[in-house]
């Protein structure tokens, strides 16, 4: 997989994972046990425009991959979430105000109506943080449907 993400405006960050197993007790990037890449972290910290023009690392252990981008102020519904896998021949696009992303060679999870119900008590945070949700989207076997 191959992506290439253009910032357009001020974030404070994005960040870039495998995903190999999820932990639903934790909230935001927490939720995901797997390798970080650094490269999009610092090549996007405090950036007003970036380009990040990457091979992803892929990992045979990962189930899924996640780009998360941190707008500026941490307004959490100009954040960036997208959920992906390796998929040969396949290309996720995104082009709004914020980004400019391609990853090539991967399908989009299209994951944001999903609803989790799992036992417990959790707090309004998780329950409203994507990556929370994506969490509880794995953990539910969504991806094998």
């Amino acid at each position: 997989m191959h992506l290439t993400l253009e910032v357009k405006r001020y974030h404070e960050f994005f960040w870039l994972r495998d995903i190999r197993a999820v932990n639903i007790n934790r909230c935001c990037a927490e939720c995901f046990i797997g390798q970080r890449d650094s490269r999009v972290y610092y090549g996007t910290l405090h950036q007003s425009h970036a380009v990040i023009d990457i091979t992803v690392r892929q990992s045979p252990k990962a189930v899924a991959y996640y780009l998360c981008g941190l707008s500026a102020g941490f307004n959490w519904y100009q954040n960036t979430h997208v959920a992906f896998v390796p998929a040969p021949g396949e290309r996720v696009e995104i082009d709004n105000a914020n980004i400019h992303l391609v990853i090539t060679d991967a399908r989009r999870i299209e994951f944001e109506d999903y609803k989790p119900n799992p036992p417990g008590y959790f707090t309004r945070r998780q329950r409203t943080c994507r990556n929370w949700i994506f969490a509880n989207y794995i953990n539910d076997g969504m991806l094998r449907r």
